[in-house]
Parts: structure tokens; C-alpha cells; sequence
């Protein structure tokens, strides 16, 4: 019997039921009712596996008993998933039925895409800051950037596979794993895009400036620190790359 393939995955880290926000991860799976696709939920907590590890429309889902950060979770999802496209949610994101489809057409039209999301940056390595960042609403066409924004984002499985990306564990809990992914694949000669799509909603949570610290396996790390360890590890990484777009 010959297996029917899955077109689309869904993935979802979840660490709580997102209080900064009037949308979490119910009222995301109440959201993914109306798409197509597996949906997989990387749980960081117990609080809310225990709640949500029978809900109806979880496909599959991994449990952490500490919380893994962002780059593992990301990459335990994609392990998990079979669908030709991959796409990560924050679980604090509210989605439109479409937005999936528009942002799989961008994927598979843009040449050498292998990653795409609604908003992106170029980056000025020379000083490690944002020269411009694409966003809702300020762009109206597909711009090939250096990052993608980690809340949303879909990736094209089999270019992503074939070329052994994978999101790199040494930037977690959280920051610089975004742009750590972009060099990776300008490095594989393929592209990530910002595209222009709008349907969704999201509003920004610890990447924008919370005091509470952040619980990665067992301890605690603030976001100060998270973003100065960070970004010597990725000077140190990518020190070569600095070097020839300053000269």
C-alpha cells in the first residue's frame, strides 16, 4: 500500500499560552482547523502538554521536559515533518486559511527560494544591525533579504534537506539563529525572501524586550544576556563573512 503524501506540515513551538497576547496556541489550532496540513507541536512545558497533548487537531507532537529554545525546537519539528513544505508558527499567531497557499506559491515560483515569510531584513554586516527590514504592509513585492523573521516562515523541505541545513543549536535559547540560517544558505546558493503576504496577525513578545527571564533547561537567562552571548558566537562563526563586506 502506497502512502499518500503529505503536501503541507505545520509546526508549532509552544511554551505557554501566550499571556502578552490575545492570541495562543487554542485559539492557533481553532485557526488551523480550516488548512491543510499535519500540524506538529513541539511542547516546552508541562503546563500545556497536559492540556493539549489529545487535542484533536495535533498531528504529532514532541514533549521537552525543559525547555530546548528555539533553534532545537524548530529542528525536532522539522525532523518530525513529511510535507513538501514546512512551515514554523509562533503560537502566538492568529492565521487566515489562505496564507498558507499564498506564502507555498511564493516558495515554489521564487528562484532558488527555499525559505519564505512575511517579513525580513537586509542586514549590514560591517556593523551587525539592520540597514532595512520588510514588514506588513511597507512592501508590495517578493524581496530576496538576508534573514527571515522566526515567527513565521515556510521552508521548501527537499532543498532544505538536500543541502543539510539545519538551525544552529549554539545560538539558543534564542537570537541570531535567524541570521545564522540566512548566511547558511547564501552559502548553499539558494535564497530566502521576504514576501508580501497579510494574512495574519502577530504581536511581538520576548524578542522586543521582556525583563522575565527566559527558562532554558533548567536555568535561567535573561534576554541581555541571551543577545551579548549570542552575538559573539556568531561574530566568531561568521568572522570571515564580516571581514569581506567591510573591506
Amino acid at each position: 500500500m502506497v502512502q499518500e503524501q503529505i503536501k503541507r506540515s505545520l509546526v508549532i513551538p509552544v511554551l505557554d499560552f501566550s499571556p502578552h497576547s490575545e492570541f495562543n496556541i487554542r485559539t492557533l489550532l481553532n485557526d488551523l482547523d480550516a488548512v491543510e496540513g499535519e500540524v506538529i507541536c513541539i511542547f516546552n512545558t508541562k503546563e500545556v502538554y497536559d492540556e493539549l497533548k489529545s487535542h484533536p487537531r495535533i498531528d504529532k507532537y514532541c514533549y521537552n521536559k525543559l525547555n530546548a529554545g528555539v533553534s532545537r525546537s524548530w529542528n525536532m519539528g522539522i525532523n518530525l515533518a513529511e510535507g513538501s513544505t514546512i512551515s514554523i508558527l509562533n503560537a502566538d499567531l492568529h492565521v487566515e486559511a489562505s496564507l498558507f497557499d499564498e506564502l507555498e506559491s511564493y516558495l515554489f515560483s521564487l528562484e532558488n527560494a527555499v525559505i519564505v515569510g512575511p517579513q525580513g531584513s537586509y542586514i549590514d554586516f560591517s556593523t551587525l544591525s539592520v540597514a532595512k527590514y520588510f514588514e506588513k504592509g511597507n512592501f508590495s513585492e517578493p524581496v530576496r533579504t538576508n534573514d527571515v523573521s522566526g515567527f513565521l516562515f515556510t521552508i521548501h523541505a527537499e532543498r532544505f534537506l538536500r543541502q543539510k541545513l539545519m538551525f544552529d543549536i549554539r545560538f539558543s535559547p534564542c537570537f541570531f539563529e535567524e541570521w545564522d540560517m540566512g548566511i547558511q544558505i547564501m552559502q548553499a546558493g539558494l535564497a530566502c525572501y521576504a514576501v508580501p503576504v497579510v494574512g495574519f496577525e502577530h504581536h511581538w513578545g520576548v524578542s522586543k524586550g521582556s525583563e522575565v527571564p527566559i527558562s532554558y533547561f533548567g536555568r535561567d537567562i535573561t534576554r541581555d544576556e541571551a543577545l551579548l552571548e549570542n552575538r559573539n558566537r556568531f561574530i566568531k562563526k561568521w568572522y570571515s563573512i564580516f571581514a569581506s563586506k567591510s573591506e
